[in-house]
């Protein structure tokens, strides 16, 4: 039975890059978050446990997308700005993603610890995607693609 039901979502345009190189170009789709005046943080919907997300394309078509194959994913616009009050402490990294490609950004080092160590942020992170702010945007790195990390500061 077909339900007419449906959650209203905003799009959040994204460009996606493959593990195998491929790169996709459309939107995440993202509930309104209440009280109203935002959106689902796109990091949150991509690490849910479901192994494929939806990308709407120019064209109208929508794609489903296996997480475990993407390497990363540019957000065109933040959708939330985490740097508030009592927020984790950052660190400068370079990261080393699979094929080579190489990205330099701040990332939140979410432990609970009094001095986090970025050495115990990547061995105790168990989402799939890490959150990486780089002048260039907000980058979504699939940590099983993650080679290696050069901590800058």
């Amino acid at each position: 039975m077909f339900n007419d039901i449906r959650i209203e979502k905003e799009r959040v345009g994204v460009s996606i890059t493959m593990v195998g190189g491929e790169s996709l170009s459309g939107c995440l789709f993202a509930p309104p978050i209440y009280p109203p005046g935002g959106l689902e943080d796109p990091l949150r919907i991509l690490n849910e446990a479901e192994p494929f997300f939806p990308l709407g394309l120019d064209t109208g078509e929508v794609l489903l997308v296996a997480k475990d194959r993407v390497l990363e994913i540019m957000l065109d616009h933040p959708v939330v700005d985490e740097d508030g009050p009592g927020s984790a402490p950052t660190a400068l990294l370079q990261i080393t993603l699979a094929g080579g490609t190489t990205r330099v950004g701040s990332m939140r080092l979410e432990v609970r610890v009094m001095r986090p160590r970025v050495l115990d942020h990547m061995n105790h992170c168990t989402t799939r995607f890490m959150a990486l702010r780089t002048d260039g945007g907000v980058r979504l790195i699939n940590r099983k693609m993650i080679e290696r990390v050069r901590p800058l500061d």
